[in-house]
Protein backbone atom coordinates (compact mmCIF):
# COMPACT_ATOMS: atom_id res chain seq x y z
CA UNK A 1 0.00 0.00 0.00
CA UNK A 2 1.46 3.34 -1.07
CA UNK A 3 1.35 6.13 1.52
CA UNK A 4 1.06 9.82 0.83
CA UNK A 5 4.36 11.67 1.18
CA UNK A 6 4.65 14.08 4.09
CA UNK A 7 3.35 17.52 3.21
CA UNK A 8 5.06 20.83 3.81
CA UNK A 9 3.04 23.86 4.80
CA UNK A 10 4.34 27.38 5.06
CA UNK A 11 3.34 29.90 7.66
CA UNK A 12 4.74 33.07 6.06
CA UNK A 13 3.80 36.44 7.49
CA UNK A 14 1.28 35.17 10.07
CA UNK A 15 2.45 32.76 12.74
CA UNK A 16 -0.57 31.09 14.29
CA UNK A 17 -0.58 30.07 17.93
CA UNK A 18 -0.93 26.44 16.87
CA UNK A 19 2.09 26.62 14.54
CA UNK A 20 4.17 28.36 17.25
CA UNK A 21 3.27 25.59 19.73
CA UNK A 22 4.26 22.90 17.25
CA UNK A 23 7.55 24.64 16.46
CA UNK A 24 8.34 24.95 20.18
CA UNK A 25 7.43 21.30 20.79
CA UNK A 26 9.62 20.01 17.95
CA UNK A 27 12.42 22.37 18.97
CA UNK A 28 12.44 20.98 22.52
CA UNK A 29 12.54 17.40 21.18
CA UNK A 30 15.17 17.94 18.48
CA UNK A 31 17.40 20.52 20.17
CA UNK A 32 17.26 19.52 23.82
CA UNK A 33 19.54 21.73 25.87
CA UNK A 34 19.86 24.48 23.23
CA UNK A 35 18.44 27.96 23.63
CA UNK A 36 14.73 28.05 22.86
CA UNK A 37 13.78 29.00 19.32
CA UNK A 38 12.03 32.37 18.85
CA UNK A 39 9.45 31.88 16.08
CA UNK A 40 8.20 35.48 16.00
CA UNK A 41 9.38 37.65 13.11
CA UNK A 42 10.32 34.77 10.82
CA UNK A 43 8.81 32.59 8.12
CA UNK A 44 8.27 28.97 9.19
CA UNK A 45 7.59 25.68 7.48
CA UNK A 46 6.21 22.57 9.11
CA UNK A 47 6.14 19.11 7.56
CA UNK A 48 3.48 16.72 8.79
CA UNK A 49 3.10 13.01 8.37
CA UNK A 50 -0.10 11.55 6.90
CA UNK A 51 -1.75 11.60 10.34
CA UNK A 52 -1.10 15.35 10.59
CA UNK A 53 1.63 15.13 13.22
CA UNK A 54 4.40 17.70 12.86
CA UNK A 55 7.62 15.82 12.06
CA UNK A 56 9.96 18.54 10.77
CA UNK A 57 10.27 22.31 10.80
CA UNK A 58 12.48 25.09 9.52
CA UNK A 59 12.58 28.88 9.55
CA UNK A 60 14.01 31.84 7.70
CA UNK A 61 14.58 35.35 9.01
CA UNK A 62 15.52 38.60 7.28
CA UNK A 63 18.78 40.09 8.57
CA UNK A 64 17.81 43.26 10.43
CA UNK A 65 21.00 45.28 10.45
CA UNK A 66 21.09 48.00 7.74
CA UNK A 67 24.45 46.80 6.41
CA UNK A 68 22.88 43.37 5.79
CA UNK A 69 19.91 44.62 3.78
CA UNK A 70 18.88 42.02 1.19
CA UNK A 71 20.21 39.09 3.21
CA UNK A 72 18.18 36.39 4.92
CA UNK A 73 19.36 33.58 7.14
CA UNK A 74 18.04 30.06 7.38
CA UNK A 75 17.22 29.58 11.03
CA UNK A 76 16.69 26.47 13.07
CA UNK A 77 15.60 23.36 11.20
CA UNK A 78 15.10 19.81 12.31
CA UNK A 79 13.58 16.48 11.33
CA UNK A 80 12.38 13.82 13.78
CA UNK A 81 14.85 10.92 13.85
CA UNK A 82 12.32 8.39 12.50
CA UNK A 83 11.83 10.52 9.35
CA UNK A 84 15.45 11.36 8.55
CA UNK A 85 17.00 10.23 5.28
CA UNK A 86 13.84 10.91 3.25
CA UNK A 87 14.83 14.26 1.74
CA UNK A 88 12.69 16.36 4.11
CA UNK A 89 15.58 18.68 5.00
CA UNK A 90 16.14 19.40 1.30
CA UNK A 91 12.41 20.00 0.85
CA UNK A 92 12.57 22.58 3.64
CA UNK A 93 15.69 24.23 2.18
CA UNK A 94 14.09 24.52 -1.28
CA UNK A 95 10.87 25.97 0.21
CA UNK A 96 12.93 28.66 1.95
CA UNK A 97 14.89 29.44 -1.21
CA UNK A 98 11.59 29.96 -3.09
CA UNK A 99 10.28 32.26 -0.36
CA UNK A 100 13.54 34.25 -0.29
CA UNK A 101 13.30 34.82 -4.03
CA UNK A 102 9.64 35.89 -3.73
CA UNK A 103 10.64 38.35 -1.01
CA UNK A 104 13.41 39.82 -3.16
CA UNK A 105 16.38 38.81 -1.04
CA UNK A 106 19.71 38.83 -2.87
CA UNK A 107 21.47 36.21 -0.75
CA UNK A 108 20.73 33.46 1.77
CA UNK A 109 23.06 32.55 4.62
CA UNK A 110 23.12 29.45 6.79
CA UNK A 111 25.33 27.64 9.23
CA UNK A 112 25.55 24.18 10.73
CA UNK A 113 27.63 22.87 13.58
CA UNK A 114 30.76 21.16 12.32
CA UNK A 115 29.61 17.66 13.30
CA UNK A 116 26.32 17.96 11.36
CA UNK A 117 27.54 16.74 7.98
CA UNK A 118 24.08 15.56 6.88
CA UNK A 119 22.74 19.12 7.08
CA UNK A 120 25.90 20.50 5.45
CA UNK A 121 25.48 18.07 2.56
CA UNK A 122 21.81 19.01 2.18
CA UNK A 123 22.75 22.69 1.89
CA UNK A 124 25.47 21.91 -0.66
CA UNK A 125 23.10 19.78 -2.74
CA UNK A 126 20.67 22.72 -2.83
CA UNK A 127 23.34 25.08 -4.19
CA UNK A 128 24.87 26.60 -1.04
CA UNK A 129 28.64 27.00 -0.86
CA UNK A 130 30.98 27.24 2.11
CA UNK A 131 32.35 30.68 2.96
CA UNK A 132 34.19 32.42 5.77
CA UNK A 133 32.14 35.24 7.31
CA UNK A 134 33.68 38.44 8.63
CA UNK A 135 32.27 37.60 12.08
CA UNK A 136 31.67 34.05 13.34
CA UNK A 137 28.18 34.67 14.74
CA UNK A 138 27.62 30.95 15.49
CA UNK A 139 31.12 30.27 16.74
CA UNK A 140 34.34 29.19 15.09
CA UNK A 141 33.35 25.51 15.00
CA UNK A 142 30.36 26.17 12.75
CA UNK A 143 30.39 25.72 8.98
CA UNK A 144 29.02 28.79 7.18
CA UNK A 145 27.17 28.69 3.86
CA UNK A 146 25.81 31.22 1.37
CA UNK A 147 23.64 31.14 -1.70
CA UNK A 148 23.42 34.15 -4.05
CA UNK A 149 19.86 34.40 -5.38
Amino acid sequence: MKTDPPRCEATPQILTDQAAKEIHRLDRILFEGDAEVKPEGAWWWIIRNRRGTAIAFAGMRACQMPENKGLAILTRAGVRRKYRGRGLQKQLIRARIRQARRQGFRELLAYVLGWNLASANSLISCGFRLYTPAAFWAGKKALYFRLPL
